[in-house]
C-alpha cells in the first residue's frame, strides 16, 4: 500500500508526545493524523512487524479511528484474548464502519461463546478503554494535536495565521483559511470516512481470513 505523496513543512511541535505535524497530499488536502497512524500500521502487518503495528493501530484509534479500534480487536482475537477483544470490539461505532457485517457476527459470536465473568471483565476493560478511546478523550487529543502545530509568523501554538500561504511540490497553494477549515472540521466535526483512498477494507478482510484459518 502506498501513501499519497506529502510535503512536510517545517513546523515546530509545542507538545512532546506530538509526533506528526500537518502534512498534505499533492491535492492541498491534509493528511489526518490517524490516518497516517493507521497507514503505518497496516504496513507493518504486512510487513511482519505485529507489535509495531498494534502501536500505530492505538496511536490512531487515540484520534477516535474506529477502523483502527476495529483492527487492535481482531489482533487479540488473533491472540486468544478474548476478553480484551470483546472490550475493543464493544468500543466501536459499527455505523461509522462501511461494510462491517463481518465485524457484528464476531462480535455476536465472541459474545455467544463467552462467560458470564468474561463479559463482565470486558465491560470492565471497556470502561478503563473509554478513558483514552472514548468520544470526549479522543476529541481533546485533536484539539491537542492542533495545539502542538506553530506556523512561521506568530509565536502562538495552534494558531493559522489568516495571512498563511503554503506552496505544495506539486505548485498547488494552500491558504490559511483552508489550513484553518481542514484541521477544524477534522477536530469538530470528525467524520470516519477514507475518501481520498489512503486505505481500504482489504487489509480487513485479510485479518478476518486469516482468524477464520486459525480456528479450522
Amino acid at each position: 500500500m502506498k501513501l499519497p505523496a506529502f510535503v512536510f513543512l517545517l513546523f515546530v511541535f509545542g507538545l512532546s508526545h506530538a509526533k506528526y505535524g500537518l502534512h498534505f497530499d499533492d491535492s492541498g488536502n491534509i493528511i489526518k493524523p490517524d490516518h497516517y497512524y493507521l497507514a503505518k500500521g497496516l504496513k507493518d502487518d504486512k510487513d511482519g512487524f505485529k507489535k509495531s503495528a498494534l502501536k500505530h493501530f492505538k496511536q490512531s484509534a487515540e484520534f477516535g479511528n474506529q477502523y483502527a479500534m476495529s483492527l487492535i480487536a481482531l489482533y487479540h482475537m488473533q491472540d486468544k484474548d478474548y476478553v480484551s477483544a470483546l472490550a475493543w470490539f464493544k468500543l466501536l461505532d459499527l455505523d461509522q464502519i462501511p461494510n462491517s457485517d463481518f465485524l457484528s457476527a464476531i462480535m455476536s459470536n465472541l459474545t455467544k461463546i463467552s462467560s458470564p465473568e468474561e463479559i463482565k471483565a470486558a465491560k470492565e476493560l471497556k470502561a478503563k478503554l473509554k478513558e483514552t478511546y472514548g468520544h470526549y478523550p479522543t476529541l481533546l487529543r485533536r484539539e491537542a494535536w492542533k495545539k502542538s502545530l506553530k506556523f512561521t509568523g506568530t509565536r502562538i501554538k495552534g494558531y493559522i495565521p489568516p495571512f498563511l500561504t503554503i506552496q505544495l511540490n506539486s505548485g498547488m497553494i494552500v491558504t490559511g483559511h483552508d489550513v484553518r477549515r481542514q484541521v477544524d472540521n477534522f477536530i469538530y466535526e470528525y467524520d470516519f470516512e477514507f475518501s481520498q483512498g489512503d486505505v481500504s477494507l482489504k487489509e480487513l478482510e485479510i485479518i478476518e481470513s486469516e482468524i477464520k484459518d486459525d480456528s479450522e
